[in-house]
């Protein structure tokens, strides 16, 4: 019995070590974007609320154009600088802090979850990029 309990264990203890290296693989093959990449027009808006979509240009600086205004109504807040992640991109307020989190749906496309009830669709106009 004290066999078979070992050879279980250890049985364990490899399944566990190669999920955990499956998963950082894969975590670690997701590409950063570089601001140059991501920087240029988008459209925002509310997943069935498309009438009401605003455009903002994204700077290579990471900063905003001021229409970024616009994001106020659904984010109670007008971020001011944004950086790209390997799986998103975060929006941030004027004071550091996370304004929203949108995940990368496909290129080109971001989504995040605003107060819960909301997803805020970001979705590329063109891809001209801005200074």
């Amino acid at each position: 019995m004290n066999t078979a309990y070992r050879f279980i264990r250890a049985m364990g203890c490899v399944a566990a070590l190669l999920l955990t290296t499956t998963e950082s693989a894969m975590a670690s093959s997701l590409m950063l974007l570089s601001p140059a990449q991501v920087a240029g027009r988008w459209t925002f808006y509310v997943k069935g609320g498309e009438q009401d979509a605003c455009t903002v240009t994204l700077k290579k600086d990471r900063t905003f154009s001021a229409q970024a205004r616009c994001l106020q109504a659904w984010l109670g807040r007008t971020p001011t600088r944004w950086s790209p992640t390997p799986d998103g991109l975060l929006l941030i307020g004027k004071d550091g802090s996370q304004s929203l989190f949108l995940e990368l749906r496909e290129p080109g496309c971001y989504e995040g979850s605003v107060d819960g009830t909301k997803t805020l669709v970001m979705k590329r106009t063109h891809l001209q990029s801005v200074d």
